[in-house]
């Protein structure tokens, strides 16, 4: 008597190996551009947020100035904007520089310091009646910058401040 045995089939064939290639490839192709999109995205946090505290210092030191009757914003130097580290970081934190602020008396008026690494600069000018606040990043180092700006102003003695301006936000 001769014994036959079944042949049974182990593994998979080509034909569905390629088919788990082609789902993970348009997969990446999918995910990829759109976690990079979310982590520059997550970068920005930190411009509108320090605008947040400068805006914030700006309304804080005008008060205090009118109490000692000369009300007026912080006033910084006519070459706005003077940037604060000087240069934009490229792409990558640039490294903290605490000192940069709190040496510069415009600065310290209205307590606004970065302590930390950053991957944005930022400026102020200011006179009597109005300021405006920018900062201006490289995030993915192709020498295209974003920038935030915000503007307040003096209007029947309230202080009345501008929407967050953003150019090229995740550029």
């Amino acid at each position: 008597m001769k014994k036959t045995f079944a042949r049974v089939a182990a593994g998979f064939t080509l034909v569905e190996l390629m088919m788990v290639v082609v789902i993970l490839g348009v997969l990446a192709a999918v995910a990829i551009p759109s976690f990079s999109r979310y982590v520059r995205r997550s970068k920005t946090a930190e411009a509108t947020g320090n605008l947040s505290k400068i805006y914030m210092g700006e309304v804080a030191y005008f008060v205090r100035a009118a109490e000692e009757s000369s009300a007026s914003f912080v006033t910084a130097p006519s070459t706005f904007p003077t940037l604060t580290p000087a240069t934009p970081p490229s792409g990558s934190k640039f490294p903290a520089q605490p000192t940069s602020f709190t040496t510069d008396t415009a600065w310290s008026a209205i307590g606004f310091a970065i302590d930390l690494p950053c991957y944005y600069t930022y400026g102020a000018s200011g006179s009597a009646t109005a300021y405006t606040v920018i900062s201006v990043g490289d995030l993915d180092g192709d020498g295209v910058t974003s920038q935030f700006q915000r503007r307040a102003e003096l209007n029947g003695g309230e202080i009345q401040g501008s929407q967050l301006i953003i150019t090229n936000e995740i550029e």
